[in-house]
């Protein structure tokens, strides 16, 4: 397993752990507890952290660990945002640079993906999306930008990851990065990006639609400042 496969893992078990409530707002994660419960060391386990904290969801506190501060539909709202705002502008300045050959291969594999039904499709199309999105980033050339999207990639894999269990969301998702790649091969940049943006949106919705069957709510949890510094 890689290093990014292994902070995918931890970091797609904390997020699922809180979304279904066993682990709340106020409660407390260490490293050591962590590394030990997903038996690897503390290295990955404090990038995590530092990533559950960039993304709104802990508090790190010198000597006291990490605290579960919040999360809720207002926090995933904003990390779409954020990632339709960096894919839409390195697609802009990369629409005419990908290559045919590498979007050719693609569209190949996802086609043979959606002719398929159960984990072997869900592998695949996983793969395929990951690959299409890191192509869509890396090649406007910015490397701030590439580091930006790179900051959100484990919340945004960690909801890749529950989605890809079911045949219905792997398909739809299949079928609409078929469109996104034929208007790359045609070099239409409008429409790429017009099939870009729903595409995120509707990752936005499922994700939210995903955390309220998980949580049964709507209203976001979160824990007060002066909770945190009372406990």
């Amino acid at each position: 397993m890689s290093a990014n496969d292994t902070k995918t893992r931890i970091y797609s078990g904390i997020l699922g752990k809180i979304m279904k409530g066993e682990i709340t707002p106020g409660s407390r994660l260490t490293e050591e507890n962590m590394a030990r419960s997903y038996g690897v060391s503390r290295t990955p386990v404090r990038e995590v952290l530092f990533a559950l904290e960039r993304d709104g969801i802990i508090r790190r506190e010198r000597d006291r660990g990490a605290t579960v501060i919040a999360f809720g539909e207002d926090d995933i709202e904003e990390i779409f945002d954020i990632r339709a705002a960096l894919e839409c502008c390195a697609l802009r300045k990369a629409s005419h640079s990908y290559r045919l050959g590498e979007l050719t291969a693609l569209k190949d594999l996802i086609e043979t993906a959606n002719r398929m039904r159960g984990p072997a499709m869900h592998r695949i199309q996983e793969e395929a999306d990951l690959r299409l999105h890191s192509m869509i980033v890396n090649a406007c050339g910015n490397r701030r930008l590439i580091a930006y999207v790179a900051n959100i990639a484990l919340f945004r894999n960690a909801f890749l990851r529950i989605g890809y269990g079911e045949d219905d969301f792997a398909l739809k998702v299949g079928k609409e990065h078929l469109a996104i790649i034929s208007a790359l091969i045609c070099r239409d940049a409008t429409e790429s990006e017009r099939l870009l943006v729903g595409h995120i949106r509707g990752g936005c919705q499922y994700a939210i639609e995903t955390y309220r069957r998980k949580v049964g709510s709507r209203r976001r949890h979160l824990l007060r400042p002066e909770a945190i510094s009372s406990k």
